[in-house]
């Protein structure tokens, strides 16, 4: 990708990610960890004042981002790899992402199983939409092939948190979780808030569900920014 908007975080208001950035930008020798497949899910309603969507914050024991606020999701899984490529919306869904119905097969499956595995809300292959392709950026020990991808909540169900790796979850307006985060209140990586950007442009959750964004990889590189603080550099699709 040679084109499109650059976006620049400070790794700075997380020291454990400020360090690992330090130390990288000084190592003389470097090794880059091979990125696990992983699925993250939007999950998006309507509230009085805009859409709403579904966070989390992970616990602050966790090795990969702790207290961190994120979307329902995580790794694939082998048994998400047995999904028949003939599913139902997995034809549509691979189509947005740009790949084959048998790639996209496990990131619609892990979508799918941990959005209730986390938050106890049923989904179907048919209800997720895509959105982007992130890849954790090469400093980091831990790295993650990561497909963003969007549903509405559906209208019976009740979102609630169902897993331990998080400590609290709550229905936010994006741009109210997106003012706490440039106040320093609260902590998010480069794709959660490129994420909720995106959803705070949209005036419904059908609306942003209707959308069919344009898709491609996307690994932040790891600068020094003209201050010595390092920054993480994004170029959009």
């Amino acid at each position: 990708m040679t084109s499109g908007r650059v976006v620049e975080h400070p790794v700075s208001r997380d020291p454990g990610l400020a360090a690992r950035a330090q130390a990288w930008l000084a190592a003389a020798e470097r090794s880059v960890a091979v990125p696990r497949l992983a699925a993250t899910v939007m999950l998006v309603r309507d509230g009085a004042a805009g859409p709403q969507v579904y966070v989390q914050r992970r616990v602050a024991s966790m090795a990969f981002a702790p207290s961190t606020v994120v979307f329902p999701g995580g790794g694939v899984d082998p048994v998400d790899h047995a999904l028949d490529p003939a599913t139902p919306g997995l034809a549509d869904l691979a189509a947005v992402m740009g790949v084959a119905a048998d790639v996209a097969a496990p990131f619609a499956a892990a979508a799918v199983r941990e959005v209730q595995e986390e938050c106890g809300v049923v989904i179907t292959v048919a209800d997720l939409r895509g959105r982007a392709h992130w890849v954790t950026p090469e400093f980091e020990p831990r790295r993650y092939d990561t497909w963003i991808l969007a549903a509405g909540m559906p209208a019976d169900q009740e979102a609630r948190g169902t897993t331990t790796e998080s400590d609290h979850s709550a229905w936010v307006r994006p741009g109210d979780l997106l003012v706490r985060h440039r106040a320093g209140k609260v902590r998010m990586l480069p794709p959660t808030v490129i994420s909720l950007e995106e959803l705070a442009d949209f005036a419904d959750a059908a609306a942003f569900l209707a959308h069919r964004p344009r898709v491609a990889r996307v690994v932040p590189e790891l600068v020094a920014g003209a201050d010595g603080i390092p920054m993480l550099r994004t170029v959009l699709p």
